[in-house]
């Protein structure tokens, strides 16, 4: 991998997570694929990088014509070659040859290509569009960082990228980079008539944005979200690669692409029911189900107490938030606590109950009934726990 490759993956890694950004996997023939694939849910995000020095040539539109056709063009063959092999499998090799990448189906599969281009000059204007195999978004070495630090959830990423090429559509773009549009984006989301075939903005618009009082308040705001974040990375590093089965890990990597779906914003209510959680050590709680999402989530304390019984507490208080909640189709149970070392210690339950049969309820009575969980049960609100 060269350095700029390297430079996207690690980036990447950080803003979707290790467990579904993956450098380098195996395509048609055992040959590279591309340089990044992230795969979560139902999106599929398809990255080329290319570095490029400009030519030294005196004409500088041949400079330009030059360095496109091998930091776009390139890039934008390798994707369509990418995707091709991709509309031919279910599931795709790491570059290791030791994980399995499993794709979604592909009839809800959803799939954003990115091509990457460094080494230009400024004022070199990047091209974005359908290329003809379907649209195709081109970032700068600024753009690439700025956008990926900003958007960095899956959700949140590819929404933007799902707005964007809806937005355009066969318009024109005439804007300074990719950063004002982006500007433009998180003060407007896109959501305003527009009929004309040009839009323009102009130059600073992110320059500007960045020192305006709504960002300055949005990047305060977010501090509290990165708990959720780390309780991920950490249920995955106590949990990968150990004995757990397989079918418990079918269980965690189904919850933990739940969990990891929640853009910022929702990180920002849930990290406070987090360490709200943590904090008061409450016997356990119900969280309702945030705004377009169809999972509650129940949040348990690891104490010394219910150490060794904790996967069956969590399991069992989850069938009885089911019960609780029969518009929900999903539960997620987290357990937080600490071990002996004072490391923070996450526990991961996933339930995927479309209906509830008599069985089900008479089953999760009992549950609740015996062991009193949620008998009186208080179904909060994430903003019940603000700062």
């Amino acid at each position: 991998m060269t350095q700029s490759e390297l430079d996207v993956s690690e980036l990447c890694r950080q803003s979707f997570l290790p467990f579904w950004s993956f450098a380098n996997p195996i395509g048609k023939k055992g040959k590279e694929l591309c340089d990044v694939l992230v795969v979560c849910g139902v999106h599929v995000i398809i990255i080329s990088v290319k570095d490029i020095t400009v030519s030294d040539h005196k004409d500088e539109v041949v400079q330009y014509k030059r360095w496109t056709s091998k930091a776009i063009h390139d890039s934008v063959n390798q994707i369509y070659g990418a995707e091709r092999f991709l509309n031919t499998v279910d599931e795709v090799i790491s570059s290791d040859f030791n994980t399995k990448i499993k794709l979604p189906p592909k009839e809800i599969r959803i799939v954003y290509r990115i091509a990457i281009a460094f080494g230009s000059k400024r004022d070199f204007p990047l091209p974005m569009g359908d290329f003809g195999k379907g649209f195709v978004s081109v970032f700068d070495e600024q753009s690439t960082f700025i956008v990926l630090d900003e958007l960095d959830t899956i959700t949140d990423f590819t929404n933007y990228l799902s707005a964007k090429e809806k937005f355009l559509g066969d318009k024109t773009i005439l804007v300074p980079s990719e950063i004002d549009f982006l500007g433009v984006y998180l003060q407007t989301n896109l959501d305003f008539n527009f009929e004309a075939n040009t839009f323009v903005c102009d130059a600073g618009v992110w320059k500007s944005y960045v020192k305006s009082e709504d960002y300055l308040w949005w990047k305060n705001e977010i501090k509290g979200s990165f708990i959720w974040d780390q309780m991920i990375v950490g249920v995955h590093s106590n949990h990968v690669g150990s004995e757990i089965g397989v079918e418990r890990l079918f269980q965690l990597e189904e919850a933990m692409r739940q969990i990891n779906l929640e853009p910022r914003i929702n990180r920002i209510e849930l990290g406070n029911v987090l360490r709200h959680a943590i904090k008061t050590k409450v016997s356990g709680r119900m969280l309702r189900p945030m705004e377009g999402s169809n999972h509650t989530y129940v949040f348990v304390p690891l104490t010394t107490k219910n150490w060794e019984a904790k996967e069956s507490e969590l399991k069992l208080r989850c069938i009885v938030a089911r019960l609780e909640n029969p518009e929900t189709q999903n539960i997620i149970g987290i357990a937080i606590g600490s071990n002996s070392s004072g490391e923070s210690c996450f526990d991961v339950c996933y339930l995927h109950i479309p209906s509830l049969d008599d069985k089900f309820i008479r089953h999760a009575k009992e549950i609740q009934d015996e062991l009193g969980y949620f008998k009186k049960p208080v179904i909060s609100n994430s903003k019940d726990f603000r700062n």
